[in-house]
């Protein structure tokens, strides 16, 4: 897998919303008391002997007027800012249009805006502040828009500064699904270069070619009618990372809030159902060979930390889909030894679930996995966890 080099670079009515600390926004972020009291549970045992599995994530992040779907920092609550894939907000409007001004920093980002249920073309938001139209041409009445960041954190930060609505005004967002998944990976999870094809094998940047929309989990998650938080970073491993590097793996940066920065820490206020880990593919890519027996041991206290932070949830291990033959077994054996270790330990809650390899008609970018390939991952992993969540 090919190592990724971070880039550098009038109506008749119109309300400015300056963002000032609508709906519940403040510098530490008020949860309603769940994060002491723990997440609502079941009264009984779900499939597979899952017990007290949660049924709800017991608490939204409303700041700046939006909720939020995966990890933001609230510090400046009228102005939070984002960065991992698939991070970004739900508005509900009265009005005919919804612009947007945003803040990025380190290099170009893309979103993608749903307007009422339906995806819209992608655009990119350049280095600096800017406004962006989410929806135009709407009936009077009332809308939802949601807006997700496609480019992952890698490349920058994110920052909501302000919504401007033209013929209406904003209203409380509305609440989030009852089901919610949280993804671990590198570039596969991310959705590196997933919108390119074969004639893009070599390219050397394929960001602009990334699409979170399309990743497998996220394909998996609107499938299952869930939401879905994804850290993952491109490049990075469990110990080791694609170019051999030791600094930044992802256990190490798992509890960050933004990909990039030490703090704030993210606070696991909101559990969810599952929690899914494809890791290893860098650890043992470019020629490293065989990462040993601390990557097991990493990845056991990787599953130890998420237990921790998560008591209920169910965890599912996999490696797919860029590795094959004898490095796949590598991996996966250790992954397989690591569970087994977490079930020794009592755990029962942990899994390893097989993908197979891709094949070679499913390359894209930099021999990532296409969007049929992406597809095929998703139904795989749909089915899995609707059998064990009983979804």
């Amino acid at each position: 897998m090919k190592k990724h080099a971070t880039s550098t670079q009038a109506p008749i009515l119109t309300v400015v919303l300056l963002l000032s600390g609508l709906a519940g926004c403040a510098a530490t972020p008020d949860y309603g008391g769940a994060a002491d009291a723990g997440p609502t549970t079941d009264s009984g045992p779900a499939p597979d002997g899952i017990v007290n599995a949660p049924v709800a994530p017991p608490a939204d992040v409303v700041a700046a007027g939006v909720r939020w779907v995966g990890r933001v920092d609230v510090t400046t609550p009228d102005k939070p800012r984002f960065s991992w894939p698939g991070t970004g907000f739900v508005a509900r409007f009265t009005g005919t249009e919804l612009d947007a001004q945003l803040a990025v920093t380190g290099a170009s980002a893309i979103f993608k805006a749903v307007v009422d249920g339906t995806p819209q073309a992608t655009f990119t938001a350049t280095v600096g502040q800017g406004s962006y139209p989410l929806a135009a041409g709407l009936s009077a009445d009332v809308h939802t828009v949601e807006l997700y960041r496609q480019t992952e954190g890698s490349q920058g930060e994110s920052q909501l500064l302000a919504l401007t609505v033209t013929g209406g005004a904003l209203m409380d967002p509305p609440a989030g699904s009852s089901r919610l998944l949280e993804v671990i990976g590198d570039s596969i999870t991310c959705g590196y270069g997933n919108l390119g094809t074969s004639a893009d094998l070599n390219d050397s940047d394929c960001f602009h070619l990334e699409s979170h929309w399309d990743s497998y989990e996220a394909v998996a998650a609107r499938a299952l009618g869930a939401e879905v938080s994804t850290i993952a970073a491109s490049g990075r491993g469990i110990i080791r990372n694609y170019a051999g590097d030791t600094g930044g793996t992802m256990p190490m940066v798992y509890a960050q809030t933004l990909t990039n920065l030490a703090t704030p820490r993210w606070d696991f206020h909101v559990e969810p159902q599952a929690v899914v880990i494809n890791l290893g593919t860098n650890d043992i890519s470019n020629g490293k060979g065989d990462p040993g027996m601390p990557f097991q041991d990493t990845y056991v206290a990787l599953l130890a930390t998420i237990r921790a932070e998560y008591p209920h949830t169910f965890i599912v291990g996999t490696i797919a889909p860029l590795l094959n033959g004898g490095d796949l077994t590598t991996i996966a054996g250790y992954i397989q030894g690591a569970v087994a270790a977490r079930a020794a330990a009592g755990d029962a809650r942990v899994e390893y679930f097989a993908i197979p390899a891709q094949t070679s008609d499913k390359f894209a970018c930099q021999y990532h996995p296409n969007l049929a390939e992406n597809q095929i991952m998703a139904d795989l992993l749909t089915a899995e966890l609707k059998a064990k969540l009983g979804w």
